[in-house]
């Protein structure tokens, strides 16, 4: 990509693979998302969509809480889509807008789209685009058999409208032209005697009878009112006979070809419906990969067609699909941990990381654009993105990167925050209008309310899990305006901290209550007793200890925590 920025590298989009914009970028945050986690999607996706990255979008991996959910009411933008995960569907390997064509399409058209597309297997729908079948090689070989058996006369679904379109056709005189009707084809090349008995052995109404020239055998089928007269060899019939045809409502065609071609092109006039193969179950697009791979394999094609919840025909796949790239890439913000990731992510190409946390063990097959500052916020960095690349963010976008900022640093009060982070306030503030010491009270009373949230709720509303030398632990974090909010249900939430730890087998599971007024924290620690007695912060009580002045999970409380780690373990 080109340099849109010289003398400053780290901020450009440089990676080791060109992003296409016919393919989709998710922007996707930790787990857990907090209000900087998802502001921080937002507002890169739309940077890149200015940067011409159409297909760019962003993504939560986790619930919204409800001070994300207060920012993005409050100006109006909207939330963006769940994903519970990326292990690998149906969606991200597909061929989207598929070649379909109508149940009611002649077979001829139907092979000759097949062909040439090179495809496989071609869907049948009806006027809706909802799924009907599948035409393929193997279900036309099948059918066409039964067709051409020489020990029966062969009954063709067909109508004179497909008929007629077929064999290039002229419809002189029709008899409701495109109505299906079990056709029965007689050819009249033996004496007019043998025409006739072997014409009578086949009902009238669904009789057709191909002569070239012979105008004794025209008149016969005219007048004896048989379903339809085809005339080969580019012949025609007389005025006279037109008009009596019509009378006696038999249907005329004019073929260009001879007999012999004629006969043989009206096999392929059948609806396509009635040549396909009604035994192939769609998939739907939310399909894992896993779960299907032997049903493609398996099909007849090696392909199948893919549906919508309405049963219309959004794409197909092939095991020709499944050897390529998922045609989704990532970028990651506000993490750059596996353990912090989506599930699945390792099956994507990653091609960016925008983060201000430590760093993990992600790990990417090509070089990427890599940007990790420590600063207190990750929409502090996104911000300088759009200053350094000359790109005003929109009112709405710079209001909710003012609000993860004031969100992550605790209104610039918190260990974390740096020149950068109210620099970048600042910058933001002057595009807004918006008070920074209001909009941040406003923020921080929004989420610090917790009745009506059970207990499980309350800790998963933040949390993060960690793994040091093999040990499981996890550290959570809420906001509260007291602690007395929170110290009336601390036996319901050490219980749900005690199913949690012995779910997942943690050596402790840990919350950090931050009060945003006083700005100093309660630690409530469930685990290990010979690692609990390490901690050396006053006690509140059983389990729970004072933090006076810590209010950084990052900053503050982790590096606490891992030093206990290394002495206890």
């Amino acid at each position: 990509m080109k340099d849109i920025n010289k003398g400053r590298e780290e901020d450009q989009n440089i990676t080791g693979k060109t992003m296409d914009n016919d393919r989709k970028i998710y922007v996707i945050g930790h787990r857990n998302p907090d209000a900087d986690s998802i502001v921080s999607s937002i507002a890169y996706a739309e940077f890149k969509r200015l940067q011409g990255y159409a297909h760019c979008f962003p993504v939560a991996a986790g619930k919204i809480n409800p001070q994300t959910k207060y920012i993005l009411e409050r100006f109006n933008v909207p939330e963006p889509e769940f994903l519970s995960d990326l292990i690998p569907k149906v969606s991200a390997y597909m061929s989207r807008e598929p070649l379909t064509i109508h149940k009611d399409a002649s077979l001829w058209d139907a092979l000759e789209l097949l062909n040439s597309s090179g495809h496989k297997m071609l869907p049948i729908v009806d006027e809706n685009g909802c799924y009907n079948s599948t035409l393929h090689y193997n279900a036309f070989a099948k059918n066409v058999l039964k067709k051409v058996n020489p020990h029966s006369r062969p009954v063709i679904p067909t109508s004179l409208n497909l008929l007629s379109e077929t064999i290039n056709g002229e419809l002189v005189s029709s008899d409701s032209p495109a109505s299906v009707f079990n056709a029965q084809i007689v050819v009249a090349a033996s004496d007019m005697d043998s025409v006739k008995a072997h014409s009578s052995t086949v009902p009238k109404e669904n009789c057709i009878i191909m002569v070239g020239n012979r105008k004794e055998v025209q008149d016969y089928v005219i007048e004896s009112q048989y379903h339809c007269l085809i005339v080969t060899g580019k012949h025609s019939i007389t005025k006279e006979q037109a008009q009596r045809a019509k009378e006696n409502g038999v249907s005329v065609i004019l073929s260009p070809y001879d007999t012999v071609t004629t006969s043989t092109l009206a096999l392929y006039s059948t609806p396509v419906s009635y040549m396909s193969d009604y035994d192939i179950t769609p998939l739907t697009e939310e399909r894992f990969i896993k779960d299907v791979k032997w049903m493609i394999s398996e099909s007849a094609s090696r392909a199948l067609p893919v549906i919508d919840e309405e049963n219309r025909v959004i794409g197909v796949i092939s095991q020709g699909n499944l050897v390529r790239e998922p045609n989704i890439d990532i970028i990651m913000v506000d993490h750059n941990e596996s353990s912090q990731a989506i599930a699945g992510i390792e099956h994507y190409h990653i091609l960016e990381i925008i983060d201000h946390h430590k760093l993990g063990n992600i790990y990417t097959n090509n070089p990427i654009t890599f940007i990790n500052k420590p600063v207190g916020s990750t929409a502090t960095i996104v911000s300088g993105l759009y200053l350094s690349n000359k790109l005003t963010p929109s009112k709405e976008i710079a209001s909710i990167l003012l609000s993860g900022i004031l969100s992550d640093t605790l209104v610039l009060r918190s260990a974390t925050a740096t020149a950068e982070d109210k620099e970048m306030a600042e910058f933001l503030s002057g595009i807004t209008g918006l008070d920074i010491t209001t909009l941040g009270s406003d923020i921080m009373y929004s989420s610090s309310a917790v009745a009506g949230k059970s207990a499980l709720d309350i800790i998963s509303m933040d949390m993060k899990k960690y793994d040091y030398n093999g040990k499981g632990y996890s550290v959570s974090q809420i906001e509260v305006a007291s602690f007395n909010e929170i110290q009336k249900r601390k036996d319901e939430i050490s219980e749900a901290m005690a199913a949690l730890r012995s779910k997942e087998d943690l050596l402790f599971a840990a919350l950090m209550i931050t009060d945003i007024t006083d700005l100093d924290s309660l630690l409530l620690i469930i685990g290990d007793h010979d690692f609990i007695k390490e901690v050396h912060y006053p006690k509140f009580d059983n389990n729970t200890f004072i933090m006076k002045g810590v209010v950084s999970r990052k900053k503050q409380l982790m590096p606490y925590l891992i030093d206990l780690l290394k002495k206890s373990l």
